[in-house]
């Protein structure tokens, strides 16, 4: 259950790393070849730069310090979770559940997110860590972690969308 988290929060910090900058501190760009001479494979190699400095703008700008605060979340969370204390564990889920709220104020570009897996998986923490009250049970909160682990399942879709978009 609690491996479930921690692989949760390795991966929303390799998702909000993925297309992060390249040597020098320069965005990465996709390499070019000799077929992007024609057209067709210009506009699309535009585009998908056009996307990359559109998410590394998101990912370095206002939504920056909502990412570190979401990921912060998440460490507190799988600590806090092997400690056996339901009230911990309470006020941890709850942590990350307002920090999951503060980062969607922040939507990942459409073009780098188009089918939106990034604020569904924000959404969905935010359900899950909602149905938590101050006098959960031991039982409420594993269950919380376990629909968690199921949440960030959406994880991998995004990465492989952003990865493809920019």
């Amino acid at each position: 259950m609690v491996a479930r988290l921690v692989l949760g929060v390795v991966l929303t910090a390799a998702v909000l790393t993925a297309c992060g900058p390249g040597s020098g501190g320069q965005p990465s760009r996709p390499a070019t070849t000799a077929a992007s001479s024609s057209p067709t494979a210009s506009t699309v190699a535009g585009t998908t730069a056009a996307c990359a400095q559109q998410y590394h703008a998101w990912q370095n700008g206002p939504a920056h310090s909502a990412i570190i605060k979401f990921e912060a979340a998440q460490q507190v969370l799988a600590k806090d979770s092997s400690s056996g204390h339901p009230a911990l564990i309470a006020a941890a889920l709850n942590l990350l559940g307002q920090q999951a709220t503060a980062l969607a104020r922040f939507p990942v570009p459409p073009c780098a997110d188009p089918h939106g897996f990034f604020a569904n998986l924000l959404s969905q923490v935010v359900t899950v860590t909602g149905q938590v009250g101050p006098d959960a049970t031991v039982a409420d909160l594993q269950q919380a972690i376990s629909q968690l682990g199921s949440v960030f399942s959406l994880e991998s879709d995004f990465t492989a969308e952003v990865k493809q978009t920019t």
